[in-house]
């Protein structure tokens, strides 16, 4: 499971308009509230921008170590640490339903939120979810089949019921009864989704937090159940990061369905992996300018170029790249600007430079499988304190990972049902 990393308080914004982008009447939306939006429990005004940009680095490097390969580079594992969410959405269980603040978590699918009677519960500062009181709270059967489909370890219980077990790398546990209940999000109703009723945690969850809401690509997350009520898409667009210490209230949302991205729009396509979360599409490289960077094994340059290479994540703020590669655009990057650098006031990236000394930028573009998308400025560097600008990439080991800061200001749609990803170069705060 991955927590959102986005810094500052644009949480995730979508919109529409009659002459760019047009939503269809087949679908829904839902506010996300970031954790340092205003709006958030988590908002903390005596922070800087300078400290909110430092923890949130600090969160991807976190989020860096989790991403692992397996030996063959075919699959690989999550672990995610749940101090490190980001984005909130209120959603309401039961019938009579109930509110809950949960982590909107696009690396994780098995919803799951805190339930009575808690044998062992981290502090919570919201009443729990009680299934007694709900006249639609239904416990699936340890036989059923759609226990047996679970991703997170199951059991059975002493009453024949399905039991999920959730653990994290920093040892944090969930565990609870797999079951079935009526929820609302925005203006709709939808029955009979499947969620972790969950009975013992422990761990360092937050006391704000009600649970989890998953929105990964596998069969029981809550994008892939509501498919046979709106059809299995949903979009989002980024807004580029403020540069001061009051952060943005203003509304966001993920909009659930169809949704007509109008023209200049190019697709890649998605690639499906096991486990079935993750959102994968095959990368080609760079370009800066007119040199061309291109993606290859860092052990051998001849070996045919892996499909489904890297995870489109709007959950990791810094894009994770493999190490070649990333020496690679770097020094391309660093040549192209040709200003002198400076060091990092917080140490924790490597190519750096003061804003107002780079007054030309070379033409960036991520290349995919069909689809060339050109980076901005705010795409390749992330500015870490009024006056500093830094290399928004990182070198990693493990898969790589597009991350949120190179996708602001692009609308992007997931389309589950033809297994595309598309991206649309918008101004985000105008649609």
């Amino acid at each position: 499971m991955t927590f959102s990393s986005l810094v500052v308080a644009i949480t995730l914004t979508i919109s529409y308009t009659a002459t760019s982008s047009v939503a269809i009447d087949d679908t829904f939306s839902i506010d996300l509230i970031h954790r340092d939006s205003v709006d958030s429990p988590f908002y903390d005004r005596s922070m800087s921008f300078a400290q909110r940009m430092g923890h949130t680095l600090q969160r991807s490097f976190i989020n860096a170590k989790q991403f692992r390969s397996n030996i063959n580079g075919s699959t690989y594992q999550v672990d995610a640490i749940p101090d490190h969410g980001e984005f909130l959405l209120n959603i309401s269980y039961g019938n009579p339903s109930q509110k809950v603040l949960a982590i909107a978590d696009t690396g994780s699918d098995l919803s799951w939120m805190q339930c009575k009677p808690c044998t062992k519960c981290y502090k919570h500062t919201a009443p729990l979810f009680d299934p007694k009181s709900s006249s639609t709270y239904q416990p699936i059967d340890c036989e059923s089949e759609t226990c047996k489909a679970m991703t997170v370890a199951t059991n059975c219980s002493a009453t024949k019921k399905c039991e999920f077990l959730s653990l994290y790398a920093d040892g944090s546990v969930s565990t609870g009864t797999v079951s079935t209940e009526t929820i609302t999000l925005g203006d709709r109703v939808l029955p009979n989704i499947v969620f972790g009723c969950s009975f013992t945690n422990d761990g360092v969850f937050q006391p704000t937090w009600g649970g989890i809401v998953g929105l990964g690509g596998g069969d029981y997350s809550l994008v892939s159940q509501i498919r046979t009520l709106v059809p299995g898409k949903f979009s989002y667009c980024l807004i580029p990061y403020p540069l001061t210490n009051e952060f943005s209230n203003k509304s966001s949302k993920m909009i659930f369905g169809d949704f007509d991205f109008g023209p200049n729009v190019v697709t890649t396509p998605l690639v499906q992996k096991i486990p079935k979360t993750y959102y994968h599409v095959t990368f080609e490289g760079f370009s800066v300018g007119d040199k061309r960077i291109c993606i290859s094994d860092d052990l051998n340059s001849t070996k045919p170029l892996l499909k489904g290479n890297m995870i489109v994540d709007s959950g990791t703020t810094l894009t994770m790249l493999p190490p070649k590669l990333y020496d690679e655009f770097e020094t391309a990057i660093k040549e192209a600007i040709n200003v002198r650098t400076i060091k990092d006031p917080q140490k924790a990236l490597n190519l750096c430079y003061r804003s107002a000394k780079v007054t030309k930028m070379p033409k960036v573009t991520m290349h995919f499988d069909g689809a060339d998308v050109k980076l901005s400025r705010d795409n390749v560097f992330v500015t870490v304190s009024k006056h500093i600008m830094c290399f928004g990439f990182l070198s990693s080991s493990g898969l790589a990972v597009m991350g949120n800061i190179a996708q602001l200001n692009h609308l992007i749609g997931f389309d589950l049902e033809n297994s595309v990803l598309s991206f649309k170069s918008t101004d985000c705060e105008r649609l």
